[in-house]
């Protein structure tokens, strides 16, 4: 096993936690329709992945919304109901900041989008300080599995390909990177990714 010289975090459920439930319940209560039919029209359609892979911006996915629901809502109150629906990780944020400490360098590789990445950020402006390069599906125009993201990933890690590790929370992500020659592993906990990294070789008192 080589050792590693970078590390990409995911975002959803690796440094925050998220339920689109919690969207689908806000946006229901501003509109008066059901939660389920939210669900239904934005998650379990093809609505927010071409949203998240930058197919549609924030005013066509709210133009798109409204034309399929039917329903009256103001844009801002529905890209914030969207939006707000992260709470962080506690438990990997001082692994994260060891590694900014020691100046090891971590980047993050995320399918997001615009509303969800901008909420964030405005929440947590840390996110900015701690993580570059910052590859997004939204921006690249590629979402985790497909082989787009990994290769703008690897060109902006400036390491070898075998040198750079990646955690997600999805074995179909970790096996897409895997297949783009990156090192990569299933987030089950922090103390199994400290594992992980230092059998790569990296220092950490944890």
């Amino acid at each position: 096993m080589a050792d590693i010289d970078f590390v990409y975090f995911d975002m959803g459920k690796v440094i925050f936690e998220f339920d689109h439930d919690i969207a689908c319940r806000k946006i229901a209560g501003l509109t008066g329709a059901s939660a389920q039919k939210m669900k239904s029209l934005i998650f379990e359609s093809r609505l927010e992945d071409h949203y998240e892979t930058g197919l549609i911006d924030c005013d066509q996915f709210y133009a798109e919304f409204l034309k399929e629901s039917g329903v009256e809502i103001g844009k801002d109150d529905f890209l914030h109901a969207i939006a707000d629906v992260f709470w962080p990780n506690q438990r990997i944020f001082p692994l994260i900041a060891q590694l900014r400490a020691r100046n090891f360098p971590i980047g993050l590789l995320s399918n997001t989008c615009k509303a969800h990445f901008d909420f964030i950020c405005s929440r947590y402006p840390i996110m900015r300080d701690f993580f570059s390069p910052v590859i997004l599906s939204y921006e690249v125009n590629s979402m985790k599995p497909d082989s787009k993201i990994y290769d703008r990933a690897l060109e902006q890690a400036g390491c070898h390909v075998s040198n750079c590790f990646f955690v997600d929370d999805k074995q179909e992500n970790v096996d897409g990177a895997i297949a783009a020659g990156m090192d990569a592993v299933l987030y089950q906990s922090v103390p199994q990714l400290v594992e992980d990294l230092v059998k790569r070789g990296v220092e950490i008192n944890f």
